[in-house]
């Protein structure tokens, strides 16, 4: 376990790591004494609160004989102490919305209860708090989700290695693996390892995963051309979403491997228009423009589909090459559908 001197309302603390036996990060906790009401009449709030190391909120612990309570001092029951978990691991809970002087706005009458947490409770938050204690649930949540989580982030950034994405990556919450995945590029180089996790992620299983796996292959990476053609079969697995993120990602490379060209320019009769027109903007992007290529391309110009055929003619028009046997069907076109070169 390690600890890390940090700065909260102004007051020096410590947030602490702890290590697994190889010295891999694998938590963090932070021990909070702080006040709760802006009239200072709510107990103090004496509490640990932990995360993972992708700060994530993992729970709270409270020390021997300390308790939570709600107005009047009364402590949480077992289901409140539930509730209050429940309520802090909801990264979308709308109560992070809210500025802390919404919880208690002044009743209309002097005789109401004025605990921020009561009958006085915006009745627009009731649902994101424990009843009868808004401020302590507020607060929690702005510590779980403030630069305390921002802090844990960094010191994991600082420790990331091959071995350690590699244990985040196998995590059972999702959350865990897109963060992972979205720091290998501006962190680490693709190991052969790594590069099997990152291709297994590319699926139709979670779009999301498969997003932030596409991104972490950094254009660099892309001179390999045995990793072209395994994203080429991962292409050829995937839905049009998903081929879509690929195809943009092979624009990346510093040159498109001519048998994944090939290869695609086999298949072009098969694809209706939105997946075909994304292969030519990938043509263009490379500067593919070889004969056998753009032959492939001119059989297009036959297709019943005139956006097809509009979208080669287009394509082999601009590219600036001349083919005599392209150039002949680019010149029937023309006739048929009066382009004029």
């Amino acid at each position: 376990m390690v600890g890390f001197p940090s700065i909260t309302d102004g007051i020096p603390d410590t947030l602490f790591q702890i290590r697994s036996a190889s010295g891999l990060p694998i938590a963090y906790y932070k021990k909070i004494y702080t006040g709760v009401c802006f009239d200072n009449e709510c107990r103090m709030l004496d509490i640990v609160l932990y995360w993972n190391i992708t700060g994530r909120y993992l729970g709270f612990e409270l020390p021997e004989g300390e308790f939570l309570s709600k107005f009047d001092h009364e402590p949480f029951t077992e289901s409140e102490y539930e509730r209050l978990h429940g309520l802090l691991a909801d990264l979308l809970s709308p109560l992070g919305m809210y500025a802390y002087n919404e919880l208690a706005p002044k009743p209309p009458v002097e005789e109401e209860e004025v605990d921020g947490i009561t009958s006085a409770t915006s009745k627009d938050i009731l649902e994101y708090v424990v009843e009868g204690a808004a401020f302590t649930t507020y607060t929690l949540r702005t510590l779980v989700y403030g630069p305390i989580q921002d802090e844990v982030e960094s010191l994991t950034r600082q420790a990331l290695s091959e071995e350690l994405v590699l244990k985040i990556l196998e995590s059972p919450d999702v959350s865990d693996r897109i963060w992972a995945l979205g720091h290998v590029r501006d962190h680490l180089e693709l190991t052969p390892a790594l590069r099997v996790a990152i291709l297994n992620f590319i699926d139709d299983d979670n779009y999301s995963l498969a997003e932030r796996a596409v991104h972490a292959i950094g254009s660099g990476e892309l001179e390999s051309n045995a990793l072209q053609m395994l994203l080429l079969e991962k292409f050829y697995q995937s839905d049009y979403g998903l081929q879509k993120l690929i195809l943009d990602k092979l624009k990346e490379a510093p040159q498109l491997d001519a048998k994944v060209t090939a290869d695609l320019a086999q298949n072009l009769k098969k694809w209706e228009g939105g997946l075909l027109s994304n292969v030519l903007d990938l043509y263009i992007a490379q500067k593919v423009y070889d004969i056998e290529t753009c032959r492939m391309v001119s059989e297009l110009l036959q297709n019943e589909n005139r956006y097809i055929s509009q979208k080669a003619f287009n394509f082999l028009e601009s590219n600036g090459q001349s083919y005599e046997e392209v150039d002949k069907q680019l010149d029937v076109y023309r006739t048929a559908y009066n382009n004029t070169p």
